[in-house]
């Protein structure tokens, strides 16, 4: 047993993971002034390697026309990689690469450089991504996470906080017997503006976890994409049937996940009519939380004249959309 586990460990540390723990993408990608502006941290999922990781942060330049830092949560194998997940998601447990994760993304909220930090996570990476939020929600000024944006694939976390910015907006939704994550009325009121899950119906990773607490109030916060799939390989069964890309290494302007209708609930539609909340100037479709209701979602949205649009597509929701090929979505949108 003690010559195997040492086995264990001499390849893992060698020969997959390497001694780099921070990494950067190396595709070439097209320089653009805004982009001076952004800083793209992403924080891999298990059994990843030094390889995978490399490979992982290229795909996503090439996706998103972005230079992306990587910070390593190294392998030390399948067994002890979902042991590892176990004790930090039930224990709130912080390893090495959890507080490197930590000190680059705070480091970017206070650098007045950034108008953006983005960070993307997979698997085992948004539990480690869940205690990074938890840790700036207990240290950081509210207003500098309003820079953060969250996206997050396959996660395996249990929860995933985004709390009111002030404490009588929450009061003021829970006495008029509303439920916080999804009313109109907090808008623009999460302490982190903008984050999205995206997850494969089937994935044995997320159905324990985000599909499996994503239905508990206040216990998920983001809007939750659910693709008709399995599969919980980052590039494979993600990026590739979420964010395809044509031969030039570019990402597609359409394909079937994005394409998929989103129905809009008849509840949800009498809700905002009896706020009075169905004015266009009062919604805005990005700040708007949605649910994981078996592949439905509960979203309000309004059309130019002022009646309510019962079915969207999944590419005019996601936000993460927009920054395809090197794009941005226009701020405040």
């Amino acid at each position: 047993m003690t010559v195997a586990l040492t086995l264990n460990w001499v390849v893992c540390r060698f020969a997959l993971n390497g001694s780099a723990r921070i990494l950067q993408s190396q595709v070439p990608v097209e320089h653009r002034p805004e982009h001076d502006r952004e800083h793209w941290v992403f924080i891999n999922g298990v059994g990843a390697g030094h390889h995978w990781l490399q490979s992982n942060l290229d795909r996503l330049a090439y996706s998103f026309g972005r230079n992306i830092t990587g910070v390593h949560n190294p392998t030390t194998g399948i067994v002890f990689d979902i042991i590892e997940c176990l004790i930090q998601r039930d224990f709130s447990y912080a390893t090495s690469d959890v507080r490197d994760a930590y000190a680059i993304i705070k480091e970017d909220l206070l650098n007045p450089k950034y108008k953006k930090v983005i960070l993307i996570l997979h698997s085992q990476g948004g539990i480690e991504g869940g205690l990074v939020i938890d840790w700036l929600l207990d240290e950081m000024p509210r207003e500098l996470l309003q820079d953060l944006e969250v996206y997050t694939f396959g996660n395996a976390a249990n929860h995933f906080n985004n709390p009111f910015k002030s404490l009588s907006q929450a009061h003021r939704n829970e006495a008029e017997g509303e439920t916080p994550q999804v009313s109109p009325a907090t808008i623009g009121t999460k302490t982190i503006r903008r984050i999205e899950h995206y997850a494969n119906s089937k994935d044995f990773v997320s159905v324990w976890g985000i599909l499996n607490f994503a239905n508990i109030p206040n216990r998920y916060m983001g809007r939750v994409f659910v693709r008709p799939g399995s599969g919980h390989q980052f590039i494979q069964h993600h990026l590739d049937t979420m964010f395809t890309l044509g031969k030039d290494m570019k990402t597609l302007d359409t394909n079937d996940f994005m394409e998929m209708e989103v129905e809009v609930q008849p509840d949800d539609l009498h809700r905002l009519k009896a706020d009075g909340t169905g004015t266009e100037d009062r919604v805005d479709h990005h700040d708007i939380d949605i649910p994981y209701d078996e592949m439905n979602a509960n979203v309000s949205l309004l059309q130019s004249d002022g009646s309510f649009r019962r079915k969207m597509k999944v590419k005019e929701l996601s936000r993460l959309w927009l920054y395809r090929n090197g794009a941005s979505p226009i701020d405040g949108s």
